[in-house]
């Protein structure tokens, strides 16, 4: 195996002038974005993470007792269920979908065209809704339900009723009279990765700089906080953490009366209820959690931890922000006694409250974001090629990379930097061609203008459907520059701004990181993609509304003519991106393992199509439930749980959306490319009757560097211009003038010199035995980059990717009976199946 020291400045040797030059190494290489004072509160950073993992997956924190902050990014941090996800939108009705729908592929795209890779032709149908996250039901906080001892109940003392006691019908979530739960506006983004942007949520509502209370930071001057001062005194004061919007995202879902909670409910209310409750009591915790195993209930029921929150706090915040008798009412203010005086002691029912209740929204902030801090996937197959490892890209993939980052795509302008997005801060400041600082300069399709670097409109759904970033108002960076208050910007302004040109933030979105992005459809703000091959295509017309208001979307957004009509290129994209999955998060090891959490999935439904009615409200529907097991740091793999898959990875149905692309016509089949001496030959086979087949070569990032004309009878090309990296040769049948489905292959040059070389399947370690060994030779090799001489021999089931479903079949197969390794075992031989992976030699075969 050929290795080298890279960044990617080093990977655009390779590429036209037309490459993006960038600068970044591996994820790993970049550090963590944490707050500068964290240190002025929390005590033990350690204890810290572990409070905040437990209260991100605590099922009793919701009014219900049921929903948590996990509920809407159980899977790979994102949201795939398929039932009760459909919202209204804009129209404020369901058109299309409806409550308690259950999604299919062929729902997706929401914007069905006759040409998926043109935006301008027929629309078949059109759909306002949105993909979201199942929350809660309708209900009113009324209080908490508190037992003799003080401690509170899972579920909140809630109501649905009006004055006169009748049930109040959810106007939009409900069937026959009967609620289901509402549904977020916006589908629900990844929580892994998410310590590195600048802002969180969607249009960057929540604000970099914590404020200890809410969402708003700076913009919400009158936040504060309590602490006991040097006298002794509890003492309101206000607090700004730099670097924390994932503390201020966190404090936003747990009060939603839409996500987790009856409206009306207040942080101390929360606070209240869980300084009450025994941690995660409701779940099991695995005893080799790897932050919580240490606290896991393994005796009587198995639920929970043999701790308190208190406890946690206490260990984990400095005590001038919870030590204190003080007791306060919903107000804040001191309650006093008949003489005037303070009264101290332990709170007693529920409208008097501790400081540690006071200060909950802060404490669940800082903790949150700190376990969240941890949620990084940095061991993905992008990462390994960028420490140096050429091999670690599939030849399609790194086709699919260089097409990326082509002045071709232009994909990389809003997906930068190792996290692929211009949304973190470690491309606030980088000259990534869309600006430098807070407030850039940016050009539209149709005129010029001024935005907050980072978001953009990519001309997915009309602007006046959902303004985006525009709605967040004057906390937005390019107004509070125009305004003159620099403090509220994130970061130095470097780029000089005219602040007499229009701002361009209205339909613009903050631009997510790619990073495990298969595992997180539905796709977009408003998930309306359900794969992406779809998403590329999207990008490969243009967008959606790009050519009816040019003047609100990026000019980078345009269609991209290299890809129309060749699926097979639009497909090397898509396998690029699959390189950025960790599969530490596919298969939920640590830091990515979890309590067990269970998930409403839906209203249950009876034989007679009507809804079953629940036990929280008079007429509420009853959920489905899915169970997610919990899962130790060794992962699903460790206790037989199948890998996390992508949304509807299941299911089969018309998954590219709807169009006629190569429809009932002949393919170009079995297109094999492999390297012979000074050359590289092409064989193939064609179906049906066609006119001339042309072959366009693609190399280093340059779509069609090269073009044949072949005769129809042709089945073979040979090509002696050597190419460094990954050549693509895509092979297109016409007919009629038409132009056919095309097929592609693709090949490393030096990679598979001569003759095909033989090896024995399961013998990773290349000793000729198959034994535990060979399990840890391939671990070592999807975890740290051990160099393999045959990756071949490491692909257990010949699925032509080596991933952690190898070893665990070896392991398998060593201790439990189970199914021997696919061909060539138990004798050496060829890979009877044509695949990305190279094998330059077994020493122990012929």
């Amino acid at each position: 195996m050929m290795k080298k020291n890279v960044t990617l400045v080093a990977l655009f040797s390779l590429c036209s002038t037309m490459c993006i030059a960038q600068d970044f190494g591996p994820l790993s290489s970049l550090q963590t974005p944490l707050p500068g004072n964290l240190s002025e509160f929390v005590l033990n950073q350690e204890k810290a993470i572990a409070l905040g993992k437990a209260l991100f997956w605590d099922m009793q924190t919701g009014s219900d007792g049921l929903t948590a902050c996990a509920s809407c990014h159980f899977s790979g941090g994102g949201d795939t269920r398929a039932t009760g996800q459909a919202h209204p939108g804009a129209l404020g009705a369901f058109t299309n979908l409806g409550p308690n729908h259950t999604f299919t592929a062929d729902d997706f795209p929401f914007r069905k065209l006759s040409d998926r890779d043109d935006a301008e032709s027929s629309v078949l149908s059109d759909s306002t809704e949105v993909g979201g996250s199942a929350g809660v039901h309708l209900q009113d906080f009324i209080g908490l339900s508190l037992g003799a001892t003080g401690a509170a109940d899972s579920i909140d003392d809630c109501s649905n009723t009006d004055v006169d006691g009748f049930p109040i019908v959810d106007p939009l979530f409900n069937i026959a009279d009967i609620n289901v739960r509402q549904t977020t506006g916006r589908n629900a983004p990844s929580t892994i990765n998410a310590i590195h942007y600048v802002d969180n949520f969607w249009d960057g509502r929540a604000r970099s700089d914590f404020n200890g209370v809410n969402p708003g930071g700076q913009s919400d001057p009158g936040a504060a906080i309590r602490k006991v001062d040097a006298d002794g005194n509890v003492v309101s004061c206000g607090i700004t953490m730099e670097k924390a919007s994932l503390a201020s995202q966190s404090v936003g879902p747990p009060l939603s009366d839409v996500e987790m909670s009856g409206a009306g409910r207040g942080f101390i209310d929360l606070g209240k209820k869980m300084c009450s409750v025994t941690p995660l009591a409701l779940q099991e915790v695995s005893e080799s959690d790897s932050v919580l195993g240490d606290m896991a209930v393994a005796s009587g029921d198995g639920l929970g931890l043999n701790t308190s929150y208190v406890d946690m706090i206490q260990q984990s915040f400095r005590p001038e922000y919870w030590n204190s008798d003080a007791i306060f009412d919903a107000a804040g203010n001191t309650i006093l006694d008949a003489a005037g005086n303070p009264i101290s002691g332990a709170p007693e029912g529920p409208d008097q409250f501790a400081l540690m209740e006071m200060n909950f929204a802060m404490i669940w902030g800082i903790s949150v974001m700190l376990y969240e801090a941890t949620l990084v996937s940095d061991q993905t197959p992008f990462d390994e090629w960028l420490s140096g490892n050429e091999e670690a890209l599939s030849p399609e993939a790194e086709n699919g990379m260089d097409a990326f980052y082509s002045g071709g795509l232009k994909c990389a302008h809003c997906h930068s930097g190792p996290l692929l997005s211009a949304a973190t801060w470690d491309q606030l400041n980088v000259d990534d061609k869309v600006g430098v600082g807070p407030v850039v300069n940016i050009q539209m399709n149709d005129g010029d203008g001024v935005a907050d670097k980072g978001y953009f409109n990519v001309g997915l759904r009309p602007v006046a459907e959902d303004i985006g970033r525009a709605a967040v108002g004057d906390a937005t960076w390019t107004s509070a520059l125009a305004a003159g208050n620099n403090s509220m910007l994130p970061d130095s302004q470097i780029e000089s701004i005219d602040n007499t040109d229009p701002v361009k933030n209205a339909g613009a979105f903050k631009t997510p990181t790619l990073r495990n992005v298969e595992l997180n459809g539905p796709f977009f703000h408003n998930g309306s993609h359900a794969t992406l091959k779809q998403v590329v295509e999207f990008y490969t017309r243009g967008g959606d509304f790009t050519h009816l208001e040019p003047e609100s979307v990026h000019k980078y957004v345009n269609p991209i003519g290299k890809l129309r009509g060749k699926e097979p290129r639009q497909e090397a994209v898509v396998e690029f991106m699959k390189s950025l999955t960790d599969e530490r998060v596919r298969w939920e090891m640590e830091p990515f393992d979890h309590p067990q959490l269970l998930i409403p999935n839906g209203a249950i439904t009876n034989t007679d199509g009507s809804l079953g009615l629940g036990l929280l409200g008079l007429n509420d529907s009853n959920d489905a439930l899915l169970e997610l097991p919990a899962v130790g740091r060794l992962g699903r793999g460790s206790i037989g749980v199948p890998p996390v898959k992508g949304f509807l990875e299941d299911q089969s149905g018309n998954s590219n959306g709807t169009g006629t692309l190569g429809a009932g016509q002949p393919d170009v089949i079995e297109a094999i490319c492999f390297e012979t001496g000074d050359k590289v030959v092409l064989n193939w086979t064609v179906q049906g009757s066609v006119d001339s087949i042309i072959i366009e070569i693609d190399n280093g990032g340059i779509m069609g560097v090269e073009t044949h004309v072949l005769d129809p009878a042709q089945t073979s090309f040979e090509d002696f211009e050597f190419r460094p990296g990954v050549t693509g040769y895509l092979l297109t049948p016409h007919f009629l003038g038409a132009e056919l489905k095309s097929s592609a292959c693709y090949i490393r040059r030096g990679a598979q010199p001569g003759l095909i070389p033989q090896f024995l399947r399961g013998d990773s370690n290349n000793d000729g035995i198959l034994d535990l060994g060979d399990a840890v030779t391939s671990l070592d090799i999807i975890f740290f980059g051990l160099p393999a001489a045959c990756n071949d021999a490491s692909d257990w089931n010949d699925d032509g990717r080596v991933d952690i479903s190898d070893p665990i079949a070896t392991l398998g197969y060593i201790f439990g009976g189970t199914a021997a390794p696919e061909a060539p075992f138990p004798l050496c031989g060829t890979d009877p199946i044509f695949d990305s992976l190279d094998c330059t030699g077994a020493s122990n075969c012929p």
